[in-house]
């Protein structure tokens, strides 16, 4: 036994909105959704006259920013017996020299 398809009301509309343009075929439109054109021409008469439910052009979103961590250098030092490790950022490297420079002299 072969299923029904069930169409929302909208749906429904927006199709007929479609046939109704200048120029287009009841049946082209049907096909390009997939339906029988016989089922569309049944809603014709039923959905002419109502409104087209429509998405507005522009959706504002709220968009929250999450810090970007920072790029980061790992320089290992021996010291001795020692490693001695920074984590330094790479924004600033001549800082980072100065550090190095400072520890080794």
């Amino acid at each position: 036994m072969r299923q029904r398809n069930s169409y929302t009301k909208s749906f429904k509309a927006q199709v007929i909105h479609e046939c109704l343009q200048p120029g287009v075929s009841v049946a082209a439109i049907a096909m390009s959704h997939g339906i029988n054109a016989n089922v569309v021409r049944r809603w014709l008469p039923l959905y002419r006259d109502q409104p087209v439910a429509t998405l507005p052009a522009f959706i504002p979103l709220k968009v929250e920013s999450k810090p970007v961590a920072q790029a980061s250098a790992i320089i290992e030092l021996p010291i001795g017996q020692q490693t001695l490790t920074v984590k330094w950022p790479i924004s600033d490297p001549e800082g980072c020299a100065r550090l190095i420079r400072g520890l080794t002299q």
